[in-house]
């Protein structure tokens, strides 16, 4: 079966925003996530990839987001640009199958649809400071 990314990424951002609202990203979380909200299984297999990744690397990820923006700790962002911020980095450091382009344009999408007037520029801000650094690497 192939693998929906566009909706994969939603709704793995969608889990993201939910456990990041209750403070509590676990793997019973997210199997309560998809017991309450179920999907069609091309996204959801995406997505699993995306929470598995997630679940494992959690502080790992938050530690790059962190020094990325360095003038914005994560609890000072709102939550829809932490949560897409989040996955942004999680396909840019882990999944080297996806060019960094399309991780920045869906997180973008993303941040269009769900964030603030202000979340495009500063999720486009910091991937792009990310992608920068992981090429000058």
């Amino acid at each position: 079966m192939v693998e929906n990314r566009r909706g994969g990424r939603e709704l793995a951002f969608q889990i993201l925003y939910h456990t990041d609202r209750i403070g509590s990203l676990t793997p019973e979380e997210v199997e309560r996530y998809w017991r309450l909200h179920p999907a069609s299984e091309s996204s959801k297999k995406f997505a699993d990839r995306l929470m598995a990744i997630m679940l494992e690397k959690n502080r790992q990820i938050n530690d790059i987001l962190t020094e990325a923006s360095a003038s914005w700790s994560l609890e000072r962002m709102d939550s829809v640009s932490r949560s897409i911020l989040r996955l942004g980095v999680c396909e840019m450091y882990f999944l080297p199958d996806i060019p960094p382009a399309v991780t920045m344009d869906e997180a973008i999408r993303l941040a269009k649809r769900y964030g603030p007037e202000n979340a495009p520029g500063f999720v486009n801000g910091i991937l792009d400071r990310l992608h920068q650094e992981k090429m000058a690497v």
